[in-house]
């Protein structure tokens, strides 16, 4: 999907985002989109649309986000450093750029707790996500 700027998948998200519809997006298929977006497209694209997603937050949507993030992290704290250290994030004074880290995290090394993370809805507005990817991967082949 997001190896193709054609594909009807990304351009029915992106005009979603320049609708303002994203919350119409089923769960699942903004779930998978945004999975698909994290194995398909360019990982500094990944990081930049990540790190501006939770930049745009507010300050409760970005802690709800955190609390969800390290619930998960919890789970696996004692797999590697990085999951330990990431577990020590407050999430009641997460920035959003530890926010971003902590996605990146479950996304590469725990898909299936990202998974249930953009499933569980709400805080992390996987609909929203997903329409932004979309409209940022179509900006960057000139779209």
């Amino acid at each position: 999907m997001f190896q193709d700027p054609n594909h009807p998948d990304v351009q029915q998200l992106a005009a979603h985002h320049d609708a303002g519809t994203h919350a119409t997006i089923p769960p699942e298929q903004a779930a998978d989109a945004v999975q698909a977006f994290h194995q398909q497209a360019d990982p500094q694209m990944v990081q930049q649309v990540t790190d501006e997603h939770y930049e745009q937050m507010t300050a409760a949507q970005l802690q709800a986000t955190a609390q969800q993030f390290h619930d998960k992290i919890a789970t696996v704290a004692t797999s590697s450093p990085e999951a330990a250290q990431l577990a020590r994030i407050d999430p009641a004074s997460a920035t959003p750029q530890q926010v971003s880290a902590m996605h990146r995290f479950l996304s590469t090394q725990h898909p299936e707790l990202m998974r249930d993370v953009l499933l569980a809805g709400g805080a992390i507005a996987v609909g929203a996500l997903a329409a932004f990817a979309a409209r940022r991967y179509l900006r960057s082949h000139g779209r």
